[in-house]
């Protein structure tokens, strides 16, 4: 597994090296800057408890993969939603709840409360850096 985080961290690295010269048009920048105001209400709902922290991250992590498929997000690392995505994914958290054993569920409630303890409070920061980097996204669309 941390060898797949490395490849995919290089990966991210070469494609932003890469990407880092294009120059947007204006469709691209409207469109860009629209899904970094939802990142950044999306952190806002994190952050209130809003949204569920599992639900935040996975739309969060949608976001970025969105985001930079278009320019890269310069200077803030946001590597710790799609690391806490990845870890807690494997549990079942939203409807498929339903389909397991409560004794069983009492059990992964534990780890998946060990894992969200984990990163709540690096998820929060990382939540308010965004909200505060990205201020300036509410007077540009």
């Amino acid at each position: 597994m941390k060898i797949l985080d490395k490849l995919k961290s290089t990966f991210f690295k070469t494609f932003r090296f890469s990407n880092s010269t294009k120059k947007l048009t204006e469709f691209e920048e409207i469109k860009r800057n629209r899904l970094i105001k939802k990142m950044r209400s999306n952190a806002i709902a994190i952050v209130t408890n809003q949204i569920n922290i599992h639900s935040g991250c996975r739309k969060m992590s949608y976001l970025i993969t969105e985001i930079e498929q278009i320019y890269y997000i310069e200077n803030i690392n946001l590597e710790v939603f799609e690391n806490f995505y990845s870890e807690f994914i494997s549990y079942p958290i939203w409807e498929e709840r339903n389909y397991y054993n409560k004794e069983y569920l009492a059990k992964l409630d534990i780890e998946l409360n060990s894992i969200d303890h984990k990163y709540k409070q690096q998820i929060f920061n990382k939540c308010n850096e965004i909200i505060e980097k990205f201020e300036y996204i509410k007077k540009v669309c």
